[in-house]
Formats: structure tokens, sequence, C-alpha cells
């Protein structure tokens, strides 16, 4: 195409989770469109021309609020893409079973199609009442990770490097948390409790818990184990480090659409802890899974996602924990198979075949 018939808004100014996906998307259908591409709360007030196509990535979090006054002025930015647009089409997720009717009414209104990255997600969006087409498309594995021979020479995270001394010189079987924000929704209390009970029987087992500068609440419960933080964003060679020093990765989640940490994990041939229910059912050959009771929140006062999730029981959490440590060897070997299986599945030029093919029924 000679002019872009394709614009793709997300967030650029605020660098978070959806903004990596959403540049790997770009790329993706940079392999067959023109695409324009712009800040998604800046860009309503420049749009100059119409588009066949428009992504919003992603909905809710740019497009509602809890205060009257501050939604309406956000609808009034979608309102305004939504005249620019024969389609519409955004990039969302389902953190919990249940999205809120305000949610379901904005689809509605709004969009021909939603792209969310897992099946819990796209059973969650029609449960809920969403009646446009909702496509998932996984979230995918950037191949300077999964292909990285990460040397600490080449590390300047002062953490990263900070837990390669101490991993080196104490021996520390590392247990590894991910948590960039939403503490409850990602299991940091029964981590805490895990790890605790874990460590009382293991001297040598080190919690490391890597966020971003944002600080989260429950960080104060985890911190009460023996443990090291690791604060900021790491490049894919830095990523691929902190996975090679883990031996075993947590992924407790109550709730989430698809979380990737889990899958690279994988990818980098470490064991994965987590549950076989919502987003993990997708891809649950790879996880080793922990006994749940079924919760009725997720992320409490939350007015997106409403709804319930699983809750890993902490007790049993442990016990895989000191399993897998036990049986490292063979549990290893069987990882270094998923790990292949997992980067030839998720790889990106798969899944953005299948995002080209998604857009093309839009484009006519």
């Amino acid at each position: 195409m000679s002019e872009a018939d394709i614009l793709y808004l997300y967030p650029m100014k605020e660098r978070v989770s959806f903004t990596i996906v959403a540049e790997k998307h770009i790329e993706q259908l940079y392999n067959k469109f023109d695409v324009d591409y712009f800040e998604i709360t800046e860009y309503y007030a420049k749009l100059d021309k119409r588009y066949k196509v428009i992504f919003t990535h992603p909905i809710f979090w740019v497009f509602t609020h809890l205060s009257p006054a501050i939604l309406y002025e956000r609808l009034g930015w979608l309102e305004r893409i939504y005249e620019h647009a024969d389609n519409l089409i955004g990039f969302d997720v389902a953190d919990s079973d249940r999205l809120s009717n305000l949610c379901v009414d904005i689809v509605n209104e709004y969009y021909k199609a939603v792209i969310v990255p897992s099946n819990f997600s796209r059973k969650t969006f029609i449960n809920s009442g969403v009646n446009v087409d909702v496509y998932v498309l996984p979230h995918g594995l950037s191949d300077d990770l999964i292909n990285a021979k990460p040397s600490i020479n080449n590390v300047n995270n002062f953490d990263l490097r900070y837990l390669y001394t101490v991993k080196r010189k104490f021996g520390y079987k590392i247990v590894l948390f991910f948590l960039w924000h939403s503490g409850y929704r990602k299991g940091a209390d029964i981590v805490a409790n895990a790890v605790r009970i874990v460590q009382s029987k293991r001297k040598d087992v080190l919690l490391v818990i890597k966020t971003t500068y944002v600080f989260d609440p429950y960080i104060v419960m985890l911190r009460k184990n023996k443990s090291v933080l690791v604060k900021g964003w790491l490049s894919d060679e830095e990523l691929a480090f902190l996975y090679d020093l883990a031996d075993i990765v947590l992924c407790p989640s109550r709730g989430g659409g698809f979380e990737l940490n889990a899958l690279e994990a994988v990818a980098r041939g470490k064991p994965v802890i987590a549950h076989h229910h919502g987003c993990f059912m997708d891809y649950k050959r790879y996880i080793i899974g922990c006994d749940v009771e079924y919760c009725k929140t997720v992320i409490p006062h939350n007015h997106i996602h409403i709804g319930g999730g699983y809750t890993v029981k902490y007790e049993d959490l442990a016990d895989k924990i000191l399993y897998v440590l036990d049986n490292y060897d063979d549990i290893k070997a069987k990882y270094a198979k998923y790990a292949k299986e997992v980067r030839e599945r998720y790889n990106w030029n798969n899944i953005g075949k299948k995002l080209i093919k998604i857009t093309e029924k839009y484009l006519h």
C-alpha cells in the first residue's frame, strides 16, 4: 500500500507490558503492510485521515476510569478515534473470569473485533456479554531472548550483577518471582508464605524478586524471606541472564491474560510452578501445577476485571518447590525438551502470520 491503511495506537510515553507486545505486533505487521503508529493517549487530537483499520492496545486501561469526569473525557478520545476508523480493533486481556458491564458496553459499542492472548480471556469476554468477533493471538517469545548467550560482561544492571556474585559465592538455589504490579493478583502473598516454609527446611534457597521501579506493598511481605530484589527494565540479554541464574520460576497468579514470564522461563529451560487453570490451560503441558481453590476476587476494587480466579495453596507450592529441588536433574532434562517445543510454537514469526490473517479480514 502506498499510504498506510492501518494505524496502531499504544502506550509509548509510559512503558508498560502492553508496550512490549505492541512493538512486536507492529514489527510483524510491517512484513505485509505499511503501518502508522502513535501514542494512544494523544493521537485522538491529531487524527486528520481515515484508516481502514485502527488498532488500540489496550482498550480498558486507556479508555475507562473510576472518575465520571475522567471517564467522560477518555470516552471522548475513543469517540474521535472511532470516527476515523472503518474498523476499530482492540487488543486486551481478561485478568479474571468476568468483565464489568462498562467494559462490555464499550467493546460492543465501538469495536468491530477484539484480540486476546488466551482462550481463557476469549471465554471471559464472551461470557461477560461481548458480542463482536473475539480472536485468540498468544504472545510470542523474543528471538533476542531465546537465542541469547548471555555473559556477566554484558550485564549493566547493578542488582543483577550482585545476584550473580552472591550465587557464585554461596551456591544458592534461586527461586525467581516476577512482580511488576498487582501483587495480590500475581500471588505475591502465596510466594511469601511458600518460600518461608521452603527456607525453614533448606538454607540454600534464595528468593529473587524481579520488579520494575513501581513499589508494590507485597514486596514488604516477600522481603521477610531471604531474598534479593532485581529492579528496573532489563535488556533481552540481561533477562536471559536472569532466567539462566534461576533454578525455578514461580507464577502462582490468581488471574492473568497470558503470564508471559512463565513461558519465557520454559523457553530458557527452567522449571515453572503455577497451576493448570485460567490462561495457563493453553500451555499447561509445560507447567508444574499446584492445588488451587477458586477465589471470588482477583483484583480487589477493580472496575475492569471484576471476577474471580484461582488461589494456589501455598503449602502445596512449598512442596512442589522442594520436590523440584530434590529431583532437579531429571526435571531439568525434561524442560530442555520443553524449551525446544515452546520456542517453535510461540515464535513471533508464526504468531505474526496469524495477526496478518486477522488484519486482512478487515481491510476490504
